[in-house]
């Protein structure tokens, strides 16, 4: 029988690291032999978790032989890493592998971003595993309903976005004074934003919508900034930015992280029609449940899985183990667990820069052997001189393009 011993569900490790000296008669059997993984991937997950000096002595073996050393690459940007993870994603599932036997997984459900949009752009089928993906998420789907209403303030086009941000942060807006809205627009073949200046509502509701109305109009004229930075003031100055930081909850962390996420997306566009497209073609198919799909998942989620190929992204120290990391033997405990998810190739990767912002490699990486590691894909070894990782990555594309993958 396997525990899963998590703190963060308030579980107390120490009661079972400390059970041999509360009952000194205690027999203690180690199940040691791993049925999973090849010898490189346990070899350098018990160089990891060795360092956690706390913990009961085990060390893993297996009988299936040394397999192919762990992939530990390293890239400047994330969007660099993304795509190179789906092109090599890509070309193992070109040389046989099925989709579903290749997963990647992430220690924070919003790193899912990057990966989404790259799997998306190569054609890969995914699925992500307990959560929902990066535009179905309540921020994000509440940013692109105020870029839609700034789009587009008359055209009736808007009214699901007004409904679904006009009360966001809170403006006395009731069912009643909605209904209102609703039977104005109706009458007079308007949009409901347009409908506020013609309804007539509370004191608190009619000043603070109407205040609302000018900010979305205002903005929305601004055609000579970009989208993203036409979010970020919608999000400012109609107060949902300071709706969440009154939240000091974990929820709101993650719904400010993943508006900065959206942020820098959105800074691509000049034009708030082609980001929603794009939102739309990410909503789609690729990320639909089924079979024969990349696993997309979490390391907690990960627990009791396992995958012939796993990617391991985003291992920097200041996501994992994260800056505000409470406890860091955890924080290994779960880089154990994610890398031994691996029967047979683990690929660990991490960025110069993320989101703007430095980084280095996760100290995890430094505890890993270099036996037990290679700087490159596997299979460019015996090819010569080694090509960048970069240029390898670009060759795979051109390579699945030919294929028509």
């Amino acid at each position: 029988m396997v525990f899963h011993i998590n703190s963060w569900r308030g579980a107390k490790i120490g009661f079972i690291r400390g059970f041999s000296k509360e009952f000194p008669d205690a027999q203690t059997f180690k199940l040691e032999e791993n049925f999973r993984s090849t010898g490189h991937i346990l070899d350098a997950s018990n160089a990891i978790i060795a360092q956690d000096q706390s913990r009961i002595p085990k060390t893993l073996y297996t009988r299936k032989g040394a397999g192919q050393p762990v992939e530990v690459l390293q890239f400047s940007y994330m969007s660099e890493e993304a795509d190179a993870i789906a092109a090599e994603i890509g070309r193992r599932a070109a040389s046989g592998c099925a989709w579903h036997d290749i997963a990647v997984i992430y220690r924070q459900n919003r790193l899912s971003r990057a990966i989404e949009e790259a799997l998306i752009q190569a054609r890969v089928p995914y699925e992500i595993v307990g959560d929902v993906g990066f535009y179905q998420r309540v921020a994000v789907k509440d940013a692109l309903a105020l870029l839609s209403l700034a789009a587009r303030p008359d055209d009736r086009q808007s009214d699901e976005a007004f409904r679904r941000v006009a009360n966001k942060p809170t403006r006395g807006l009731g069912a009643k004074g909605l209904g209102a809205i609703e039977l104005r627009a109706r009458d007079q073949d308007i949009s409901l934003l347009a409908a506020v200046s013609e309804t007539r509502l509370s004191q608190k509701a009619a000043a603070a919508l109407r205040e609302f109305e000018r900010v979305v109009r205002e903005i929305g004229a601004q055609e000579d900034l970009t989208v993203g930075d036409r979010m970020r003031l919608l999000l400012e100055d109609t107060g949902y930015y300071d709706m969440l930081r009154a939240d000091d909850s974990d929820e709101a962390a993650t719904q400010m992280e993943n508006l900065a996420e959206l942020a820098d997306v959105a800074d691509r566009y000049r034009k708030i029609d082609h980001l929603m497209e794009h939102a739309s073609l990410a909503s789609g198919a690729p990320g639909e449940k089924g079979k024969e799909r990349v696993q997309l998942l979490t390391m907690h989620r990960a627990k009791g899985l396992e995958f012939r190929h796993v990617f391991l992204p985003a291992w920097e120290d200041n996501l994992f183990p994260g800056t505000n990391a409470r406890n860091l033997d955890e924080e290994r405990r779960l880089a154990y667990v994610a890398l031994t998810r691996a029967m047979e190739q683990a690929t660990v990767t991490s960025c110069d820069y993320r989101q703007g912002t430095s980084s280095t490699p996760s100290r995890f990486l430094n505890d890993i052997p270099p036996g037990n590691r290679i700087s490159h894909w596997n299979w460019q070894v015996g090819q010569g001189a080694l090509p960048s990782t970069r240029s390898a990555w670009e060759q795979t594309r051109r390579e699945l393009d030919a294929l028509g993958l």
